[in-house]
């Protein structure tokens, strides 16, 4: 039997192919456009204005993403595994830190790293830190969440005291209303997508707005937006979590022969009426079989197959 490797590629490879999020967050704080720039390397254009790239899964990407804000301020976003192919730099993620890793990384130390104020272990500890980093207690519940016990190590993470938010995910205390958590690009666009410091509501009481302002708010919201993606022809709208983890799981565990690769799921506009489809990839298929860790690895680096 063919042995399949998915875990990893949840979040590794949609953020390698500069994943909706990047231009969710773009798109909410000034203009995008697609494909604007060349790319050359040593003399060699390796990417052309106007056309999009391939990636290893066989997916159209966009080739680059000219982002201009409010003062005509303009900055080129390229995909990370083209910036690494290019350069010959090896490429990873660790899903555990949200971390792309790019050259090569030394091996994880067997004991604990000496103490340091200027590094965040996010690991969970074995004891109650001394001077965990918390949060606004009464903020958080009133937005639905619930506050662990102080004497519990599982209710840290690293430094960072952890909360349970009413959809039940682990977020850290400290940055629910803390602005200096938030990127510069989030900061903008906190004050045209919030309420005082809450997700909008429709007429239906649904909540609507950026995922990526989830932590500050201190919970997601029941329709997450989206911006649009021109290369697909989709306008901007909004996706429910609840149907997109349904749509992957149902391509979940298929053989690359069974699995049709792609699904769609709603597209909403904020009052939560069907304005579009989303489309959603499949995980990809990785053949491991008989292979070494280091070859599977090496497998995994190359993308999936279809």
């Amino acid at each position: 039997m063919k042995k399949r490797i998915v875990s990893f590629a949840g979040g590794f490879f949609a953020a390698l192919a500069l994943s909706l999020c990047l231009t969710t967050a773009l798109a909410a704080a000034g203009q995008v456009s697609y494909n604007f720039a060349n790319v050359s390397m040593d003399g060699t254009q390796k990417i052309t204005a106007g056309q999009d790239i391939t990636a290893a899964n066989g997916q159209k990407i966009p080739g680059s993403i000219l982002y201009t804000d409010a003062a005509g301020g303009k900055t080129n976003y390229l995909p990370i595994r083209t910036i690494s192919e290019l350069l010959g730099t090896e490429i990873g993620y660790d899903s555990a830190t949200k971390t792309v890793l790019l050259g090569k990384q030394p091996a994880k130390p067997t004991a604990q790293p000496a103490a340091d104020e200027n590094v965040i272990d996010l690991r969970t500890p074995t004891t109650v830190p001394e001077n965990p980093r918390r949060g606004n207690v009464d903020l958080i519940k009133s937005q639905g969440g619930t506050i662990l016990p102080d004497d519990d190590p599982a209710s840290y993470a690293g430094n960072d005291k952890l909360f349970k938010d009413k959809n039940g995910e682990l977020r850290a205390e400290w940055t629910v209303g803390n602005k200096d958590a938030l990127q510069e690009s989030d900061k903008k666009s906190m004050g045209k997508s919030l309420v005082d410091g809450d997700y909008p509501k429709n007429s239906k009481g649904e909540s609507y707005g950026s995922l990526l302002l989830a932590d500050y708010v201190g919970y997601m919201p029941d329709l997450q937006y989206m911006a649009a993606y021109p290369p697909e022809g989709r306008p901007e709208g909004y996706i429910r979590e609840a149907e997109l983890h349904e749509a992957g799981t149902a391509l979940r565990g298929l053989s690359k022969e069974e699995c049709p690769h792609w699904h769609s799921i709603p597209l909403y506009n904020s009052e939560g009426n069907v304005i579009g489809e989303y489309k959603v990839g499949c995980e990809g298929h990785y053949d491991t079989e008989g292979l070494t860790p280091e070859e599977a690895r090496e497998v995994i680096m190359r993308g999936p197959t279809w």
